[in-house]
């Protein structure tokens, strides 16, 4: 019996811990989101500013590269989840 409540004891922290990791994970991922949008729109206009392009081709590669790494970053993060519940 008591080997059974130890089980459950850690299944349960197990289960948490993922909860808690998902939660973080997610709300990073937001963050991340919304600064690397203003990075890119407000860098990449400097930079057209800069070097005088006139034709947002900074502000289009800073934008093209966030969607970009925030597709990756949910792809890892879809891999991960995948990943434990194997396990």
């Amino acid at each position: 019996m008591e080997i059974r409540d130890k089980r459950k004891e850690e299944r349960e922290r197990k289960q948490r811990l993922k909860m808690f990791n998902a939660l973080a994970t997610v709300s990073s991922l937001a963050a991340m989101i919304v600064f690397d949008f203003l990075l890119a729109y407000y860098g990449g206009d400097w930079l057209d500013a800069y070097f005088e392009t006139g034709d947002h081709t900074f502000r289009l590669a800073g934008i093209s590269l966030a969607i970009v790494t925030i597709f990756l970053t949910f792809f890892k993060l879809v891999y991960s989840v995948m990943q434990d519940e194997d396990e």
